[in-house]
């Protein structure tokens, strides 16, 4: 019989605990930090591929962003840009 309850003790605790605190347990947990504003989101992404290094970095310059480089893959150069 001792055995039988020390067995359950632990899943009733757990059990309770999610009983308590409802189903915010169960989701999963959100930064604080990494909220941000519908005007402060910012925008990343990849545009490309380019010929050359010069026209990646032209159109890094053209195209207003906020910062940008330019990086090389299997001869190709992409823009990898953040914009706001």
């Amino acid at each position: 019989m001792y055995a039988k309850i020390v067995k359950l003790a632990p899943v009733a605790l757990v059990t309770a605990g999610l009983v308590l605190a409802g189903p915010a347990a169960l989701a999963a947990p959100r930064q604080q930090s990494d909220a941000v504003s519908v005007v402060e989101h910012k925008t990343s992404g990849k545009k490309g591929p380019y010929p050359s290094k010069s026209s990646c970095e032209a159109a890094g310059k053209a195209g207003h962003y906020k910062s940008y480089y330019c990086q090389q893959h299997d001869h190709k150069w992409w823009l990898y840009y953040t914009s706001k």
